[in-house]
């Protein structure tokens, strides 16, 4: 159940990665958001437009050597993340904080069993937890992601497994110490949609049971639309809108949300092809100025080509930065 607390508060993050000491990418541009506690806010966007990396962010993954902060907080219960020294940030990863990662095969250690590093996620937060104790719990939870071996899956390395039961594994892992901020990146993109409606179920039990806020990232506009209580759109580098989920579905502002939101598929649908955004994400070496979407948008004016709009309000919890929207026309949203 959501409450008026705010476990999470991003506040105007930007994230650049040096190349070499002449170039310098801007991957995420003056992003804000909050999360409150039992709420699950969706990221929509396609692929290099700046989700993941604002993730990493909130658990310092990103490479230290070639990351910069240029500005921003990260305020996770109070305290500023990107401040804080490595060790303390080491003891909130994989228990306040839990994170799946988009790649299960690149995820987990080759070296040991599923069941030493399961053990080990159990142990490192709870060191009054035995070995055996850890083991019964890490089966109880593979269980719960749809694995019935779960005490063969867990003598086994991550190399013996497929995909789909590598995520499952890694979904489970993540739940393991019922972590106050899930952060899911694409998680279920390997799992067929039985196992699929297995996880996310069980991520929902665990928001109402414990209170646990999840960040959700996918393509799959409806996964997003039945999971999240809120959702945020970006698109290179920056945030374009951000709403009440059924408000964003049903009337999207940004131009960038209407085409994501038309070219899903819907079942009263009888055109002979779906709808598509023309053009392509531009490369984080070639940002266009003003407006990242403006050379893919149907809408574009002129200030669209050399100045960036602005985040404004456009009813209650809604906010969009469009030059095209117009306050009257969208005021009784």
């Amino acid at each position: 159940m959501k409450s008026e607390e705010v476990i999470l508060s991003v506040e105007h993050l930007s994230v650049d990665f040096r190349i070499d000491r002449r170039h310098i990418l801007h991957a995420v541009k003056d992003v804000s958001f909050q999360i409150h506690a039992g709420e699950t806010l969706g990221i929509l966007g396609e692929s290099g437009c700046g989700r993941s990396v604002s993730c990493m962010s909130i658990l310092q993954l990103n490479n230290p050597r070639t990351t910069i902060y240029p500005q921003g907080k990260i305020l996770f219960q109070g305290q500023d993340l990107l401040s804080l020294p490595p060790k303390k940030m080491q003891s909130l990863r994989g228990g306040e904080i839990a994170m799946i990662f988009q790649e299960p095969m690149t995820a987990m250690n080759p070296l040991f069993t599923i069941g030493d590093q399961m053990r080990e996620a159990v142990r490192i937060h709870d060191p009054s937890a035995s070995k055996a104790q850890a083991g019964l719990l890490c089966a109880d939870m593979l269980r719960q992601v749809g694995i019935a071996n779960a005490e063969g899956v867990m003598d086994s390395y991550p190399l013996t497994l497929s995909g789909g039961m590598l995520q499952r594994v890694m979904i489970a892992a993540a739940m393991l110490n019922k972590p106050s901020l899930l952060i899911c990146d694409e998680p279920t993109t390997a799992l067929d949609v039985t196992i699929q409606a297995q996880v996310l179920e069980l991520m929902n039990r665990l928001k109402e049971e414990h209170g646990t806020s999840i960040l959700f990232i996918t393509h799959d506009l409806g996964v997003i639309s039945e999971m999240a209580d809120r959702c945020m759109v970006m698109y290179g580098g920056t945030k374009c809108e951000e709403a009440p989920t059924d408000e964003l579905f049903s009337r999207p502002l940004h131009p960038y949300t209407e085409g994501l939101v038309n070219s899903h598929p819907r079942s009263d649908y009888r055109g002979d092809r779906l709808r598509t955004i023309p053009g392509s994400v531009p490369s984080l070496k070639d940002m266009p100025q003003g407006c990242p979407f403006h050379n893919r948008c149907p809408y574009a004016q002129d200030r669209c080509r050399t100045e960036l709009p602005p985040m404004q309000s456009y009813g209650e919890n809604r906010i969009a930065a469009c030059y095209h929207l117009q306050k009257e026309e969208v005021s009784a949203c």
